[in-house]
């Protein structure tokens, strides 16, 4: 296994619980699977986020993002890391990026698809993760048909081999099940 990635998830395990402090934030893709959902078909060094409530209008979730962006920041710079709240062309501030120990990674909310199809449910790390890094860690993630719905719709428009990679593992170990193919329309339908 590649030590900077493993360094890396290291930094990213250690910041994860001061992001998900904020309630409407809950985890999405490749980390979330990989991490929380399988035991470790593959590393993942990025924590994408969705935003989860879906009562406020666009300018009222992108003030709401940042506040508890800024506010994980604040906890992230308290464990003795730096964090950067990038503005992005459009002044939203939706990303959060963080430096530690030599590693740097990407704290990312969409704030274009705001809400859930399904309930957030709390997972815990899988235990070969748990065993590798030596930490414990509970996070909010989507629901498994959502978190491969929208992967689904990654790795239709990106076609990136992690995204392809993700889809072949979720064939290989659940087929097409029908509750992966309604969120994926879901997902397609917003995107």
């Amino acid at each position: 296994m590649n030590q900077q990635y493993v360094d890396t998830v290291r930094v990213l395990l250690a910041v994860a619980p001061a992001v998900f402090r904020s309630p409407r934030f809950a985890l999405k893709g490749g980390t979330a699977l990989n991490l929380f959902a399988h035991d470790m078909p593959r590393l993942s060094v990025d924590i994408d986020v969705v935003f989860t409530d879906h009562t406020l209008n666009r300018e009222d979730a992108l003030r709401a993002i940042a506040a508890d962006l800024k506010a994980a920041k604040s906890a992230i710079a308290a464990l003795g890391f730096h964090a950067h709240l990038p503005t992005a062309k459009g002044g939203e501030n939706v990303k959060l990026l963080v430096e530690g120990s030599g590693q740097r990674i990407k704290v990312e909310v969409n704030f274009v698809l705001r809400g859930t199809v399904l309930p957030v449910t709390q997972r815990p790390l899988v235990p070969k993760a748990q065993e590798l890094f030596t930490t414990d860690i509970t996070l909010p993630i989507l629901d498994l048909p959502e978190l491969y719905g929208g992967k689904l719709v990654a790795a239709m428009d990106r076609q990136h081999p992690r995204d392809m990679f993700d889809v072949l593992h979720m064939l290989e170990r659940f087929g097409w099940r029908s509750s992966f193919i309604d969120c994926f329309v879901a997902y397609l339908a917003g995107h």
